[in-house]
């Protein structure tokens, strides 16, 4: 088969999400035959690009599916009964870890040397307020002691 135009290109490749294998195999060519085609005219390689990128759409909805969870809400209340599908805190911390990057969100801790850690950490503790100086005493005496 000749070169297809962009258009037919386009549709083969929607069909085929973005596989070039699969889409090789509705052209009627091998895989390699479409890998020149996307050297040689990038907007065939821009409709692959953008085939992939509305996979990669879906597959971040199902993800944040699962990430949430699907509840079950009572019609009649509108409240919450119980849960269609649980969610799921380890893909939601992988999205808050990948797509939160931006906000803070992350699983590396940077420490360096001119940044160290802090040589002293103040514990809170739930006993109330006036019991700072108590703590204090009670710190200055245990050091003591040691």
């Amino acid at each position: 088969m000749s070169k297809p135009s962009l258009d037919e290109f386009e549709d083969t490749i929607r069909k085929a999400g973005g596989n070039l294998s699969a889409a090789a195999g509705m052209l009627g060519v091998s895989r390699r035959t479409i890998h020149n085609w996307l050297k040689e005219d990038e907007a065939f390689k821009t409709v692959v690009e953008d085939a992939r990128k509305r996979v990669f759409d879906k597959c971040l909805d199902t993800a944040y599916a699962v990430a949430m969870g699907v509840p079950i809400i009572d019609e009649r209340t509108g409240r919450f009964v119980a849960w269609r599908e649980k969610p799921d805190s380890a893909m939601l911390r992988y999205l808050l870890a990948t797509l939160g990057r931006d906000e803070g969100f992350n699983d590396r801790v940077n420490v360096s040397v001119d940044n160290p850690l802090p040589q002293v950490i103040q514990v809170v503790t739930s006993r109330g307020a006036g019991t700072e100086e108590k703590d204090e005493q009670q710190d200055k005496d245990e050091r003591k002691n040691t």
